[in-house]
């Protein structure tokens, strides 16, 4: 299991737990401006552990995730003197904690990694579960591991620094595990002003009912076999294409926002989503992430991406849909309805 700490100054529960979880030296990956800005509270939080203070840096975002930077983390650890009393420590968002994590699974076939997420889309989704990854030519994550991390730490302090665009970028995950779960939906509401003003409280709820929504589909389907987990990536099939389309011009969370209101389309059309649902859903993401529209080039070219999905089988595309908010359902389909759900959705929403 996973220990989960979360608020403000959580980042002090790195001395007590780390020492427990590896007696070796802990090692820090992370990125040069991430490390720039938090580098220093997080080794004076773990002052009293055995950490190197010199970071292994990796490219920011996705240029981090690729086979030449993986290879040279590894070869960096494994000089350095990483043993297999040792561990791992991932500073960083989503693509510093996606080749941290893989990097933890295969040096010395596998040590101790502790997530320390810095965006607010890593803190509420991608630091818990395990899954890590690389891109290759085809796509994006179509190599990778599962090693769950020993420990996440989201200290709502590092998250204050963040600009509004990736601010809201996260958001888009936090929205996504609202519909997912129904206490979480109902208890949404009572959230969402907190969260648009940024208020500390309502972000380490929102975080932490996020984290506890996520657990609790990992344990059913702990190495992604069982098709449990499969939930997890609603409006991740428009996202994900839509994404690499751009040429990461659109953030992931600004992309999954419009693929969590083109699924929104579909599940109205074939899962039984009752309208009145679909639109007060549609309302939380497009007032909380607010994404931009995409350029006509990533509209005319994301459907192609689809065929890198990892849901598709010899049989073609599956796309998770909503029945209610807290019941999903995977749906058979194809480029072309998603791509018409996608363009009623701006249709609708612009």
């Amino acid at each position: 299991m996973t220990d989960v700490v979360v608020g403000e100054g959580a980042l002090s529960a790195l001395a007590r737990r780390l020492p427990r979880l590896a007696r070796g030296r802990w090692f820090v990956i992370s990125s040069r401006p991430v490390f720039d800005r938090h580098g220093q509270a997080l080794l004076g939080a773990a002052a009293r552990c055995d950490l190197d203070a010199e970071p292994l840096l990796v490219a920011d975002g996705e240029p981090a995730k690729t086979w030449p930077a993986l290879g040279k983390l590894l070869a960096e650890l494994l000089a350095r003197g990483l043993r297999r009393d040792g561990g791992v420590v991932a500073l960083g968002g989503g693509t510093v904690g996606d080749v941290a994590g893989m990097a933890a699974s295969l040096a010395l076939r596998g040590v101790p990694i502790a997530q320390v997420p810095t965006t607010l889309l890593a803190a509420s989704d991608s630091a818990l579960g395990g899954k890590t990854a690389v891109n290759l030519q085809g796509g994006k994550n179509l190599a990778g591991t599962v090693h769950h991390p020993s420990l996440v730490v989201v200290d709502t302090r590092l998250l204050a620094t963040l600009d509004q665009r990736a601010y809201r970028s996260g958001l888009a995950e936090v929205v996504k595990s609202s519909m997912l779960e129904a206490a979480f939906d109902r208890a949404f509401p009572g959230l969402a002003d907190g969260l648009a003003r940024r208020h500390p409280a309502a972000l380490s709820d929102a975080v932490l009912r996020s984290l506890r929504m996520k657990a609790r589909v990992v344990e059913r389907d702990p190495l992604e076999r069982s098709g449990a987990r499969f939930a997890l990536n609603l409006g991740h099939t428009v996202g994900h294409a839509l994404e690499v389309a751009s040429r990461y011009r659109l953030t992931h969370g600004e992309a999954v926002a419009w693929g969590l209101l083109a699924i929104l389309e579909l599940s109205v059309a074939r899962a039984g989503l009752p309208e009145r649902t679909a639109r007060r859903l549609a309302a939380r993401v497009l007032d909380l992430v607010r994404p931009p529209e995409p350029s006509r080039g990533a509209l005319g070219a994301w459907p192609a991406h689809l065929g890198a999905d990892k849901k598709s089988d010899r049989q073609g595309l599956r796309a998770v849909a909503l029945q209610a908010p807290g019941r999903v359902v995977l749906l058979r389909t194809d480029p072309a309805e998603l791509d018409g759900c996608l363009g009623r959705a701006r249709e609708r929403y612009n």
